[in-house]
């Protein structure tokens, strides 16, 4: 999946949050490897929506190829 809205797209239900636990304050957000970005981007989304403070991701490692 190469454009955005296709790496987005497939994420599209994926996740979700049980409507029974309070999530209140900061969270950290950790993850063993990021390639778009947009796995952290959906769940931070949906962790605000559901009454989280900032959102922190943190991420062991990346995909992506390093510019220079």
């Amino acid at each position: 999946m190469q454009s955005n809205y296709q790496q987005a797209h497939n994420l599209d239900g994926a996740f979700g949050i049980d409507g029974n636990i309070v999530i209140r304050g900061a969270v950290l957000l950790i993850d063993d490897m990021v390639d778009s970005g947009w796995t952290m981007t959906v769940l931070a989304a949906l962790l605000r929506q559901h009454g989280s403070g900032r959102v922190y991701p943190f991420a062991l490692a990346s995909t992506r190829p390093q510019e220079g």
